[in-house]
């Protein structure tokens, strides 16, 4: 997806961008996605800080709106001094055909959206769960948080 290949401006630090969600500000949907900082110890410890960034984006093109730095305009009410545990004995299904299925469900939310302009919250929530099922509890917060 365009958004999570341009925020940041493509910078080659190490971080990761969470899959999109549709957050509503002003009562106009956007593609929502965060991105947390991490480090080698972060990684071998299993322990990351919270998402530092955010970013809206266009719903029909991708195209990103704003880009937000946490500490400034915040979507959690998360602590930014805590480390939250992205380790779990979970088997994820990470193959493209799981993304794929669940991006399919994503953007039949965001046609039935353009088209109608009302969310298809029947869809929306089983992409969210879809995604959620492969992320690690403690991570798990920030989507809902970011998240319509």
């Amino acid at each position: 997806m365009k958004i999570r290949r341009n925020i940041l401006g493509g910078a080659k630090i190490p971080h990761s961008t969470s899959q999109p969600v549709i957050f509503c500000e002003n009562n106009k949907y956007y593609l929502a996605v965060f991105v947390f900082f991490y480090t080698r110890e972060d990684i071998q410890s299993g322990m990351i800080g919270r998402p530092a960034v955010w970013a809206i984006a266009d719903m029909e093109t991708g195209e990103i709106i704003n880009e937000y730095r946490c500490r400034e305009k915040d979507f959690s009410d998360a602590d930014f001094e805590k480390k939250y545990n992205v380790r779990s004995d979970k088997k994820y299904d990470t193959s493209k055909a799981y993304y794929e299925a669940a991006f399919s469900i994503l953007d039949t939310v965001r046609s039935h959206l353009i088209v109608s302009g009302e969310i298809d919250r029947i869809n929306y929530q089983e992409y969210l769960e879809k995604i959620l099922a492969n992320i690690p509890d403690d991570y798990q917060k920030f989507y809902r948080d970011l998240s319509i």
